[in-house]
């Protein structure tokens, strides 16, 4: 019987673990194209590949991705908010910097959230009342949040001229912009309800019979403020202009409490307003948004618009101050 020993393989034999290889490996940059990036991400079920549309929507975005706005029409039930989470993942990637991801309503905003927890995107709540999410602000994880939470005159995010520090963007994403058209305009519209501040509404609506009266419609008014007909008025622009003063400082002691929102975007821009007069309300919203009170916004280098229904592109450079040449 010949015994055998175990041969243990020499030195130069021996497997040696290359940590340069594994070095280069762990620092393989991102993958920045967003079509690259799904097939990377885990997915469900029965889900190997993009849309035509969503890619197509892709690869055209890719090649435009520095300019500063961008429209994105998918039909309904086209796949958007997964185009939307990708174009944040791949910006986030590329650029190194945090990724707002905007919609109406709360219920989009949990719907978004479990979209990108399915194919494995990282993704943080707006917390309305919480500092904002730690893994957002590093570039972690793109922040899913209704515009209100941005648009507000104590937002999170810093005002123009405010106290917070400002959240600077690389990238935002506005899903169903054509909804928000209302929200940005509510967000800088002061409004004296008749039932909830009757006080304040007889005493401002007064203000300005007597100019209604210049233009021979008073007793329009009346039948207005009334509530016998429900048209809308518009206060005569001589009339605002000679009483914006007195009507600042009326709305200045009850500011606080009752427009906490709107006050500080408004306050300092009254003249830049126009004031509407119905049968249940007295309004003063500005012609336009002033969307550069919000910097995180205004300074943002790349914005996409995203909707389905969105016909008249004009309604977004008026509403969001979009540029005219790139939409």
């Amino acid at each position: 019987m010949v015994a055998t020993r175990t041969k243990f393989p020499k030195e130069s034999e021996s497997t040696m673990v290359d940590f340069n290889k594994m070095r280069q490996t762990r620092s393989q940059p991102k993958p920045i194209d967003p079509r690259v990036i799904f097939l990377r991400l885990p997915k469900p079920p029965g889900i190997d590949d993009l849309w035509n549309s969503q890619a197509e929507a892709l690869k055209q975005w890719f090649e435009r991705r520095n300019q500063r706005d961008i429209v994105i029409k998918l039909n309904t039930g086209g796949g958007k908010t997964l185009v939307g989470l990708l174009i944040a993942q791949s910006i986030m990637n590329e650029f190194q910097g945090p990724v707002l991801y905007l919609c109406p309503t709360t219920q989009l905003q949990e719907q978004i959230l479990s979209k990108a927890k399915e194919y494995g995107v990282q993704a943080a709540p707006y917390v309305r009342g919480a500092d904002l999410d730690e893994a957002f602000l590093a570039a972690r994880s793109v922040m899913v949040a209704t515009y209100a939470a941005l648009f507000n005159g104590l937002t999170r995010f810093g005002l123009a001229g405010g106290t917070r520090d400002i959240v600077r963007l690389q990238g935002l994403i506005l899903d169903d912009a054509h909804t928000a058209f209302a929200d940005l305009r509510d967000a800088f519209t002061i409004t004296g309800d008749s039932a909830k501040l009757p006080d304040l509404y007889r005493e401002l609506v007064q203000l300005f019979r007597p100019d209604f009266g210049r233009l021979g419609r008073q007793g329009t008014f009346d039948d207005v403020v009334a509530g016998r007909d429900q048209a809308v008025l518009e206060v005569p622009y001589w009339g605002w202009k000679s009483k914006v003063d007195e009507i600042r400082e009326r709305l200045a002691p009850i500011a606080p409490d009752s427009f906490p929102f709107e006050w500080p975007l408004v306050r300092d821009f009254c003249h830049l307003c126009h004031a509407l007069i119905g049968s249940r309300n007295f309004s003063i919203t500005p012609l336009y948004p002033m969307v550069d009170r919000f910097p995180t916004f205004a300074t943002c280098p790349r914005r996409i618009y995203m909707s389905a229904t969105v016909a008249d592109d004009s309604s977004i450079i008026r509403t969001f101050d979009a540029d005219l040449q790139s939409i």
